[in-house]
């Protein structure tokens, strides 16, 4: 996640809680080609949709490093701004979706009002895609240290994704190119706060179990609290949750529901959700950096074509099929975003993991 000083500044992850098995991947191997481990990114990819992107002993992976100090220190000034000027950027969905959200603007999935607040800065905004709205002053005079972030993390996601294109036999650039920098997207950092848990009646979840609508999010904190749901547990039996334990010199990464859809439903996108932090790191604030990328809003949502990317056929033939992929292929990234956002909202479609289709082995060159 960040860098070793901020873990040693804050209560210590507890040793009597079992986290979550997930990979840890190295940045360094990946970008010197190394083959195992981008198998291992694949099938951590395909299998769960979660793993840890280790930063150390290499270049970029130590300017992400200062990059999240940097974020991590402007994720905290925010929250502390006056309620008052925070509310004068507040979201208002579907129409203005970056912004403030104040803790309690959604609901559990019990119906008691989230425990998040979080901030969410538009890449079109950062990039200077479109006349940039307003944001505080705080934000404004930081500007640089978020643009300088996000250029760091749309490096790793180029290599990250020209990984996962080499593992599905593909041209490298067939998944980055479907969310390009210069092209508007709903990509975001979100800088977000939940308050400490210091009662029982805090100690509950904080932010609904959902999936992600994007491709890629990276994620940084240091205090834990996110959980995941393992594939084939139940997600009404409290117990299946798993916490996952932030590392230090870590990126968290995990897969939205675009990448299922692009697959042939092989790339996984994974439930989870926010809970209480555990110990005594509910004693104090989270903060977390993320970044949420999307696709460009004019892309069509179908299933890509070529190398191990299943066709249709092949689902016919597994009885695999899979149920709105017809419907939704025409659709273009912000057509389809916002039509899952309706379907949530109405309670057509409830949060689902997808994903995790095996593979026939690759054949070797």
């Amino acid at each position: 996640m960040a860098s070793a000083k901020l873990f040693d500044a804050a209560p210590p992850f507890p040793e009597d809680v079992s986290p979550a098995q997930i990979a840890r991947i190295s940045l360094s191997k990946l970008r010197a080609g190394d083959k195992t481990e981008a198998r291992a990114c694949f099938e951590a990819s395909r299998t769960l949709g979660f793993f840890m992107l280790d930063l150390n002993n290499d270049d970029i992976g130590e300017k992400t490093i200062r990059g999240v100090e940097s974020v991590y220190s402007i994720a905290q000034g925010v929250h502390d701004l006056p309620m008052a000027e925070k509310e004068e950027y507040c979201v208002e969905p579907p129409e203005k979706k970056f912004g403030y959200k104040a803790a309690g603007f959604m609901k559990t999935e019990t119906g008691q009002p989230d425990r998040i607040e979080f901030f969410d800065i538009e890449q079109d905004d950062i990039f200077d895609n479109v006349p940039r709205r307003p944001y505080p002053q705080f934000l404004s005079e930081r500007w640089d240290d978020l643009r300088s972030y996000l250029n760091i993390i749309q490096q790793i996601l180029t290599i990250l994704l020209s990984t996962l294109s080499g593992e599905l036999g593909v041209p490298p650039s067939m998944f980055r190119d479907l969310q390009s920098t210069t092209e508007r997207s709903g990509t975001r950092i979100r800088l977000i706060r939940n308050p400490p848990s210091l009662t029982d009646e805090d100690k509950r979840t904080a932010l609904v179990p959902h999936t992600d609508f994007g491709t890629v999010t990276f994620l940084a904190n240091v205090i834990g609290g996110l959980q995941i749901l393992p594939p084939n547990e139940d997600a009404h039996n409290d117990s299946s949750w798993k916490y996952l334990r932030p590392q230090p010199g870590c990126l968290l990464v995990n897969f939205g529901d675009a990448m299922p859809e692009w697959t042939g439903g092989v790339l996984r996108s994974n439930m989870h959700r926010v809970s209480y932090a555990p110990g005594r790191q509910a004693e104090v604030p989270r903060y977390s950096v993320v970044v949420l990328v999307r696709p460009g809003r004019t892309v069509k949502m179908g299933r890509r074509v070529g190398g191990r990317i299943p066709t249709l056929e092949d689902d016919q033939r597994e009885g695999s099929v899979r149920e709105g992929e017809i419907e939704m292929a025409g659709l273009t990234a912000d057509e389809w975003e916002r039509k899952k956002s309706v379907n949530l909202i109405r309670g057509v479609v409830l949060p689902h993991s997808s994903g995790g289709r095996e593979l026939k082995p690759m054949i070797e060159a």
